[in-house]
This record gives C-alpha cells, sequence and structure tokens, in this order.
C-alpha cells in the first residue's frame, strides 16, 4: 500500500513538473509585450503605414486583412478578399494585397478600406514592393518565374521580367529605383530597375533563401537564407555580396530600421529575434520573442515592433531592443 502511496506521489509530482514546463514553454519570449491584439485566421503578413497610422495585416486562413489603428491598438476594420494573400504592401494612402488564386492584385484605399482597383498580374501573384516616389508596384509571380512591373497611377503593367524560378520575397530600395526579388528555387536575388523594368543582374545567396529587405537609405539588401542559418548581405547599388552573416535556425522574416542601421531577423526555430547593425554588419544583440512568428513590422516614431503570432491569431507589440515604449 505505502509503495503505491508513494509511486501515485511520484507520478503527480512529474505530472505538475510538466505542467511548469509547459506553461514556462508557454509564456516563453512573452516578456516585454506590451500589447496582444486579435487577428483573423493565420496572420501571415504584417504592415505599418505611417500616413494612417494604420497596421495592416495578411490574414492567410480567413482570406481577409485586419486594420488595426496604431494609436488605440483597437481594430478598425476587415477587408475580405477573393483569395487568400500573404504578402502586402502599403504607400502614398493605398494598400495592395495579391490574391494568390485569381492572378490579381487588389488596390484599396487605406484609409477607407475600399477597393479602388485591381490589377492583372501572372500565376500565384505573391511577394510584392512599392516604390512611391517612382509610381511603381513590382510583383512576383510565384508559378511563373516573372515579376510583374506596374505603373501606380494606371494600374497597368509595364513590363514582364523575368527573376527565376519560384521568386518569393520581393523588396525596393527607393534611394536608387532598384527592385529585387529572390529566386528561391536558384538561391538567387535579380536586381531590376523600377523605371524601365530591365534586369540588371542577379546575385548567389545562401539556401533556401525567403524573405529580403533593402535599407533605401544605404542600399543594403538583407536576405534570409533559412535552410544555411544566415542572412546574405547585398550592396544592392554595386550589385555585390557584402556579408554572409550567421543567425539563429530556419530565419525569417525580416525588417529594417532605416535611421538607426538595424535590421531584425526572427529566428523561427530559436523563437529568438537577431539585431544586425550596419556598422560592422555583425549581430549585436539576439534575445526570446514567442513562437511561430510569421512577420514583422516597424513603427519606428513609438519604438514598437509588431509581430505576427500566425498560431495565436494575434498581434503582439513588442519594444524595439535598445528602446523604451
Amino acid at each position: 500500500m505505502m509503495l503505491k502511496t508513494l509511486m501515485w506521489g511520484w507520478r503527480l509530482a512529474v505530472g505538475g513538473l510538466v505542467l511548469l514546463l509547459a506553461v514556462c514553454a508557454g509564456r516563453a519570449g512573452m516578456e516585454g509585450i506590451v500589447a496582444l491584439i486579435p487577428t483573423g485566421q493565420w496572420p501571415e503578413d504584417v504592415v505599418f503605414d505611417p500616413e494612417t497610422q494604420t497596421i495592416f495585416i495578411a490574414d492567410e486562413g480567413s482570406a481577409t486583412v485586419t486594420a488595426i489603428d496604431a494609436g488605440t491598438r483597437t481594430v478598425r476594420g476587415t477587408i475580405r478578399l477573393q483569395t487568400r494573400a500573404r504578402h502586402l504592401a502599403v504607400a502614398a494612402g493605398r494598400l495592395y494585397a495579391p490574391n494568390e488564386h485569381s492572378r490579381f492584385v487588389g488596390v484599396y484605399d487605406a484609409r477607407t478600406l475600399v477597393e479602388v482597383g485591381r490589377v492583372a498580374v501572372g500565376e500565384q501573384p505573391h511577394g510584392l514592393a512599392v516604390d512611391a516616389s517612382r509610381g511603381r508596384l513590382l510583383v512576383g509571380n510565384e508559378e511563373d518565374g516573372t515579376a510583374a512591373l506596374v505603373d501606380t497611377t494606371t494600374l497597368r503593367p509595364i513590363a514582364v521580367i523575368p527573376v527565376g524560378r519560384g521568386p518569393g520575397g520581393v523588396t525596393a530600395d527607393a534611394g536608387s529605383g532598384r527592385g529585387f526579388v529572390v529566386s528561391v528555387k536558384e538561391n538567387r536575388v535579380t536586381a531590376v530597375d523600377l523605371t524601365t523594368g530591365a534586369v540588371l543582374g542577379s546575385l548567389p545567396v545562401g539556401a533556401g533563401p525567403t524573405h529580403l529587405r533593402a535599407n533605401s537609405r544605404t542600399g543594403l539588401v538583407y536576405v534570409c537564407n533559412t535552410e544555411a542559418d544566415s542572412v546574405t548581405v547585398l550592396d544592392g547599388r554595386a550589385l555585390a555580396v557584402r556579408a554572409i552573416i550567421p543567425v539563429g535556425r530556419y530565419p525569417f522574416p525580416v525588417t529594417i530600421d532605416e535611421a538607426r542601421g538595424h535590421a531584425f531577423i526572427v529566428n523561427n526555430r530559436d523563437a529568438t529575434l537577431s539585431v544586425i547593425a550596419e556598422d560592422g554588419l555583425r549581430v549585436v544583440e539576439t534575445r526570446p520573442i514567442p513562437p511561430n512568428v510569421s512577420s514583422l513590422a516597424l513603427d519606428q516614431p513609438r519604438g514598437l515592433l509588431h509581430l505576427a503570432l500566425k498560431s495565436d491569431n494575434r498581434l503582439a507589440v513588442f519594444p524595439v531592443p535598445g528602446t523604451r515604449p
């Protein structure tokens, strides 16, 4: 009888320890979070629009875009798409959302959330970026191996550009008028003239490149190599590889603080955030964040990062490392 009692007590103790560890694991990376905001199902991308002070989230599972007021941190509206979007772009009062299975990009008024037009593009439009100063939108067509260059005034494509197999992330350097498209299946990045659509060249990057982001002040482009656990830094203006920086496991996505010269990299399989300083091109800080972050966006004036928590259907508001919210 005593043996059974001891065994039962041991099982309770082990069970309590497992529960405690599970709770601790569930809270890992949540320290410092200043707000959690509900989104649609499976938030995949997040962008911040400083003009309207709105955070836009692409909800892959519900085929919606959730619009959140950055000041009050409340949902101010929802856009229902025809098919899912996994990436968004916003500039000059317009929000762009690719409807992946419908071969078009929806264009919406960023204030009223009303659709103002559609742009016919290629098969499975995916990543996209805007250069508002030149009136250009660059859209990667994932199944075509092309990118569409669009005039944002007329909403008409002006060029279809070969960019390699499996175009993924797209970014624009407004300082040089160049766009960059990742070829996921070829481990390369193609540089494009955003005025003419001419291909300027391509550069090798690491294994499994997916997301990238350009600093329009310096012309550096940060490419996440998910299968190499590294970030390739390109000089997008000289078309040269500047550095390959080891980070955590399975890095993506990335966002840039252009004013401070910092790149923020999510290491998905570590649930950490790496901060890369352009001064020296090195990791200067690594800190825990919540797990399964699918995207992040910077609210530079408030000193905040917005993290899309895909498995939780929430947006986490997080202080930028080294600042106070």
